[in-house]
């Protein structure tokens, strides 16, 4: 008996539609496609599609490459329990909006270009999840598809908000009262393990924050960060202590971690230090006794919340502490400039020179020598 005939692996049709069916053409097609973009990438996946590339690394490491680039890029797919780490390593990237129920998966690189992915639904995973590519360039098409994307975009919501929703709806609204250290701090590293895109974290005194570092709570921290999370940390604490330089330059710098810190120098009047995960679940922990050297001995009780109004108290004690911090900074980089000149006795002066009308028509009439 004769075998079948090979199925067609790339095939050019006459309206310039190219249709890929070998896995490891359409991987390459597509990788070259991405890092080929000059001006935008836009790029609509489900949950299969956004398994798939973030699982090719050919195709994951041309999308990367499109921040250097500074190329606009925009992804809407449908964000649920499953994918928010996925979705938060995209928003490294590119704008990530929130779809309900998207199907299919198509990209368009530069308003000119146009892929989309036929997948195969008995593949739940690996580079045969794709059955066949089809790609043009086809101005009417394209344009067309574009539209559709751009309105698709403008009807979605950004992904933060997404992933907030998720968090509060799987634990429900809640205030609770932890009166054990133990549980706090176990609470603590569990949240920061499970965030997803932003850890906010306020250290009212500095030994709060050698006794996160003692209690080994700046770990957690340090894994989040190496899977994308954007950490903001503000210590008190004078920025010239010897001591807390020597624990931030071991626990930061030296692990070259991706964190924003900024100081309060002035100290907090309310003794409670704060973590605030994904904009989503606060933890505030009150400081019974700052003088002792661990996390226990030293804590009182906590409030831990995902309510609205306890975030937004939070945040804007957050932000505020934040943008003082920053006033601070400038003033002290002001008073350095001035002393700079303070020995060289400058003073003010001012120069005028009033021209008569005499004067004024003289000057211009003068002859060119």
């Amino acid at each position: 008996m004769m075998n079948k005939a090979p199925v067609t692996m790339v095939k050019r049709t006459n309206i310039d539609l190219q249709i890929i069916s070998k896995p490891n053409i359409v991987i390459k097609a597509t990788a070259k496609t991405i890092s080929d973009a000059k001006e935008t990438f836009d790029y609509c996946l489900d949950s299969k599609g956004l398994s798939y590339f973030m699982d090719c690394e050919p195709i994951w490491n041309s999308i990367i490459t499109l921040k250097s680039k500074e190329i606009k890029s925009r992804l809407v797919t449908e964000i649920t329990t499953k994918n928010v780490r996925d979705s938060n390593l995209n928003m490294k990237y590119s704008d990530v909006f929130h779809s309900d129920k998207i199907k299919g998966n198509f990209l368009i690189v530069d308003r000119t270009k146009y892929l989309c992915f036929i997948m195969d639904e008995s593949q739940l995973t690996g580079q045969q999840l794709v059955r066949q590519l089809f790609s043009t360039q086809l101005k009417p098409f394209v344009d067309s598809q574009q539209y559709l994307f751009d309105n698709l975009c403008n009807h979605s919501i950004p992904a933060k908000e997404k992933i907030r929703e998720i968090g509060r709806g799987i634990n429900g609204d809640f205030v609770d009262i932890i009166r054990t250290s133990s549980e706090i701090h176990k609470i603590a590293v569990e949240l920061i393990d499970s965030s997803t895109y932003e850890i906010l974290m306020l250290f009212s005194t500095t030994n709060s924050f050698y006794r996160a570092e003692y209690s080994g709570m700046l770990n957690s921290v340090w894994e989040a960060s190496q899977r994308g999370v954007n950490v903001k940390m503000l210590i008190q604490g004078n920025k010239e202590d010897n001591k807390l330089k020597e624990i931030v330059q071991r626990v930061i710098y030296q692990r070259n971690l991706p964190v924003n810190i900024q100081y309060i120098a002035k100290p907090l009047e309310a003794k409670i230090s704060t973590l605030v995960i994904d904009q989503a679940i606060s933890l505030a922990i009150e400081i019974s006794d700052d003088s002792k050297m661990t996390f226990e001995d030293s804590t009182g009780i906590a409030i831990y919340s995902n309510s609205e109004s306890k975030m937004s108290s939070s945040l804007t004690i957050f932000e505020t502490l934040w943008i003082q911090s920053e006033i601070d900074i400038q003033n002290k980089v002001k008073q350095a400039y001035f002393q700079m000149f303070k020995g060289f006795e400058l003073r003010d002066e001012f120069y005028t020179r009033r021209w008569s009308f005499e004067q004024q028509r003289a000057k211009k009439d003068k002859p060119v020598q």
